[in-house]
C-alpha cells in the first residue's frame, strides 16, 4: 500500500493505491484540494495523508527545482514561497514511513515505465509535451536524473536558429513541441495570414483549439501542426541516435492528436536517425491520461520502499548476479532487494554452520531437486579442495580428492521419499515437510519453500514449523504470495498469476541466489 501526493501549481492531489509486483495498480481513495499558500496547503497534506494511512511508503511529485537527495523544494516557479520547503523530512517525522521527493517530469516517466506505455522496457525516454517539454529516462531499466538532476531538459536543445520561443531560447525543441509553443506557432501564422488579407483561427490560438480545426480540414491548422511535427521529429531522432531506447513515449498534446503528428514525424526520423536504432524503436502515446499525476506520486513511494529495502539488505556481499538479474528480467527489478536478501540468509547459515532445507509440491519440488543439485556441487566453479582441508583428504584419497568438489549443504526434503510416504500414509499428508523440518532443522538453517500459489498445506505448516524452531524461512512464490508470505521471514514473489508463468520465473531468479552463494562462499577460498 503507497500514499502518493501530487503537487501542482493550481491543484494538488493525495491517493493511496495498492500496487502488486507485476505492475497492477489500483487506486482506492483520493483527495483533491486547492494548491493556495504553503502553510495551508502543508496542512490539508497532513491531514489527507492522516485520513490515508496506514501505508508502506510515501512518494511526492512536484515541479522543481529540487534537492530530492535532501527532499527539499526549491522555490518551483509556479509555487510562490515554496522556499526551501523540507517537506520529506515533515512528512517522515509525522508518520514514520519512508518517503521520497522526485521531480514531476522524472515521476511520470517512472509511472508510464511501470503502469503504462513503458512496461516491461528497459530503455525508455518519456517526453511530457504539455505547457513545455520535459522528458525522463529510463536507462537499463533504471531512471537516470544525471549529475544535479537535469538530465531530460530536452526542451533547450535549439532545433533551429529562428523560431517560437520555449525554454527561454528561440527555435528550441519546447518552441516548437509544447502546448505553448503550438499556441505560438499558431499566433505566428494568424500574423502571416493577416498580412495577407486573412482572419484565421477565430476562436484563439491554443493547442486544443487548433487541433479541432486541424481535425475538421483546416488547412492553417493542419500546417500548425505539421510544422510542430516536423520538428518532433528532428528532436526524436536526436533522441534515438543518442540514447537508443527501444521506446519512447510522449505525453498529453501528442496523445491527444497523434493522428495530426504521426505521419511528418515519422518522415523526418527517416531522414535524419540511425536507421539500425530507429528500427529498434517506437514512439508511442502515453497511456495514463489524466491520472498520471496520480500514478506518478505511487511510483515515487514506490521507489522510496524499495530504496528502503535494498538498505536494509546487508552489503557486506557483492551479489553481481542478482544485481544483473533485471537486465534480462526487467520486471523482477522490484524484488532484487528480497532476492539479495535470500542470499545474505543462505550464505551466513553456511558460514554458521546451518544448512538449507527445500519442500514444494510438483514443479516446485524438481525445483528443490536444481537448487540443492547447484548447492552441493560446483555451479559455475569447481570449488576444488584447497589447503589444509586439500592435504587432509589427499592423505587418504590420493589424487581422487581434487575431482571434489565444495558443496552448500542442501536436502530436498522431497527426495526423501521413503519417509515421506510412510508419514504421509500412517500420520498425515499435510505434515510430512512439517515433519521433515521438525527431525532435521536447527535454529540457524534456512528453508526455502516453493509454491506458485503460497498456499501449498504441506508447505505453509512447514514454514510454520520452521518459524517455531528459529529457522529462517524463504518463500518463493507468485504474485499473491498466498499464505506463506504472511509466514517467511523473505518473500519473493514472482511477478506473475498463472503457475507457468510464475516457474519461469523461478528458474532465473534461484540461479542467481545460487550463483551468488557460491561466487561469496567458494570463489576466494583458500
Amino acid at each position: 500500500m503507497y500514499i502518493g501526493i501530487d503537487i501542482g501549481g493550481t491543484k494538488s492531489a493525495v491517493v493511496k493505491a495498492e500496487v502488486t509486483v507485476s505492475g497492477a495498480i489500483k487506486i482506492l481513495e483520493k483527495r483533491r484540494f486547492v494548491t493556495a499558500d504553503v502553510k495551508s496547503t502543508l496542512e490539508s497534506i497532513f491531514a489527507a495523508v492522516k485520513e490515508l494511512m496506514p501505508c508502506d511508503a510515501i512518494g511526492i511529485s512536484c515541479g522543481g527545482p529540487l534537492d530530492e537527495d535532501s527532499g527539499i523544494i526549491m522555490s518551483p516557479p509556479n509555487l510562490p514561497g515554496w522556499d526551501g520547503i523540507k517537506i520529506v523530512d515533515m512528512i517522515r517525522e509525522r508518520f514514520a514511513v519512508p518517503v521520497r521527493l522526485m521531480n514531476d517530469a522524472n515521476a511520470c516517466a517512472l509511472a508510464e515505465w511501470r503502469f503504462g506505455a513503458g512496461r516491461g522496457t528497459k530503455n525508455m525516454v518519456f517526453l511530457t509535451f504539455g505547457t513545455g517539454l520535459g522528458a525522463g529516462l529510463v536507462l537499463d531499466g533504471k531512471l537516470y536524473t544525471g549529475t544535479n538532476g537535469n538530465a531530460g531538459e530536452i526542451g533547450h536543445i535549439r532545433l533551429s536558429d529562428d523560431g517560437p520561443v520555449g525554454f527561454g531560447k528561440a527555435g528550441s525543441f519546447e518552441g516548437f513541441c509544447s502546448g505553448g509553443g503550438i499556441s505560438r506557432l499558431a499566433e505566428m501564422k494568424k500574423i502571416e495570414a493577416k498580412a495577407q488579407g486573412r482572419d484565421i483561427f477565430p476562436c484563439g490560438c491554443d493547442a486544443k483549439t487548433v487541433a479541432d480545426l486541424a481535425y475538421a480540414g483546416d488547412a492553417d491548422a493542419i500546417a500548425v501542426y505539421k510544422e510542430s511535427a516536423k520538428a518532433l521529429g528532428k528532436g526524436l531522432s536526436v533522441i534515438v541516435d543518442a540514447f537508443n531506447p527501444e521506446r519512447i513515449v510522449i505525453g498529453s498534446v501528442f496523445a491527444r492528436a497523434q493522428d495530426l503528428f504521426t505521419e511528418e514525424m515519422e518522415r523526418v526520423m527517416k531522414e535524419e536517425a540511425l536507421p539500425e536504432s530507429l528500427a529498434a524503436c517506437r514512439v508511442v502515446p502515453a497511456e495514463l491520461g489524466d491520472s498520471i499525476g496520480d500514478f506518478a506520486a505511487v511510483a515515487v513511494a514506490e521507489m522510496a520502499a524499495s530504496d528502503t529495502s535494498a538498505a536494509s539488505v546487508s552489503d557486506e556481499y557483492e551479489t553481481k548476479y542478482t544485481d544483473a538479474l533485471s537486465d534480462r528480467y526487467p520486471k523482477l527489478l522490484p524484488i532484487i532487494p528480497e532476492v539479495k536478501m535470500a542470499v545474505s540468509k543462505i550464505v551466513n547459515a553456511y558460514k554458521k554452520g546451518g544448512k538449507i532445507l527445500l519442500c514444494g509440491n510438483g514443479g516446485s519440488a524438481a525445483d528443490c531437486e536444481h537448487i540443492s543439485g547447484e548447492f552441493l556441487k560446483g555451479f559455475l566453479m569447481k570449488r576444488t579442495p584447497k589447503g589444509e582441508e586439500l592435504a587432509a583428504l589427499s592423505s587418504t584419497l590420493g589424487d581422487d580428492a581434487k575431482l571434489l568438489q565444495g558443496g552448500v549443504p542442501a536436502i530436498p526434503l522431497t527426495s526423501l521419499t521413503a519417509s515421506l510416504s510412510a508419514f504421509a500414509n500412517d500420520v498425515s499428508p499435510e505434515l510430512v515437510y512439517a515433519q521433515l523440518v521438525y527431525a532435521l532443522g536447527r535454529a540457524g538453517d534456512v528453508l526455502v519453500a516453493i509454491s506458485t500459489s503460497g498456499n501449498s498445506k504441506n508447505a505453509v505448516l512447514a514454514a510454520k514449523c520452521a518459524r517455531a524452531l528459529g529457522i529462517d524461512v524463504i518463500a518463493l512464490v507468485g504474485e499473491g504470495g498466498g499464505e506463506l508470505a504472511k509466514i517467511a521471514d523473505t518473500v519473493i514473489r514472482a511477478p506473475e498469476c498463472e503457475t507457468f508463468k510464475i516457474q519461469e520465473y523461478h528458474l532465473p531468479i534461484y540461479h542467481a541466489i545460487c550463483s551468488d552463494v557460491e561466487a561469496i562462499i567458494f570463489e576466494n577460498r583458500e
